[in-house]
């Protein structure tokens, strides 16, 4: 995005916002358009442009405004209840799983980008959006501790980035598909709580 989005008023500047995740939430990246946008934020498609290069890079911005969004409300949890990340990796896992249900919840409309990521076709622009995504997954989880860990740390984590990826995206496509909230919320929980259990008898030395 271009400095002078960024000194807009904020009504403004999230109202826009506002659209960019409605549009690129409802539809796939190749076919969501511009022109929607700009229609439900209430400006020209040429003031769009006095903002962003390309519709890449709004998407992308979108995509990384709800990483940080997701993460911002993980840390502020944590603040609020006077607590740290656990060192624990396990631990760690099993807090920012929850917090990431408690906000998808709160913030249902980051849920369907976040869907959408997953069915990107532009093999480039998907690696992209997998690298904002691994860029605040590691900021989680490469200070977490890794003793008394059977296999290497860098292994344990790809796994747990793997099971988190899959469960969200089924958790997610459960919640934005009209689904009862308390009754997915309580699947998924319990499906964690398993997934941990397990984890813990195979992936610390005996």
């Amino acid at each position: 995005m271009k400095s002078i989005f960024f000194k807009l008023p904020e009504e403004k500047r999230e109202k826009i916002i506002r659209a960019c995740l409605r549009e690129f939430g409802t539809r796939d990246y190749e076919k969501a358009a511009l022109d929607r946008i700009v229609e439900a934020a209430g400006i020209s498609k040429g003031g769009l442009y006095e903002y962003i290069s390309s519709k890449e890079e709004l998407y992308l911005f979108a995509v990384e405004l709800s990483y940080s969004r997701l993460y911002e409300y993980l840390h502020d949890k944590l603040d609020r209840a006077g607590k740290t990340l656990p060192a624990d990796i396990l631990d760690r896992f099993a807090v920012v799983s929850r917090a990431a249900i408690d906000f998808y919840v709160e913030h249902p409309e980051m849920i369907g980008i976040i869907v959408k990521t997953a069915h990107i076709d532009d093999a480039l622009l998907a690696d992209k959006v997998r690298g904002v995504f691994d860029l605040h997954f590691s900021g989680i989880f490469d200070s977490a501790g890794a003793e008394g860990l059977a296999s290497p740390k860098e292994r344990v984590v790809e796994l747990l980035k793997w099971i988190l990826v899959k469960t969200r995206n089924d958790f997610l496509k459960e919640m934005s598909s009209g689904s009862d909230t308390p009754t997915v919320v309580a699947k998924y929980i319990d499906e964690w709580d398993f997934m941990l259990a397990v984890l813990r008898r195979g992936i610390y030395a005996k």
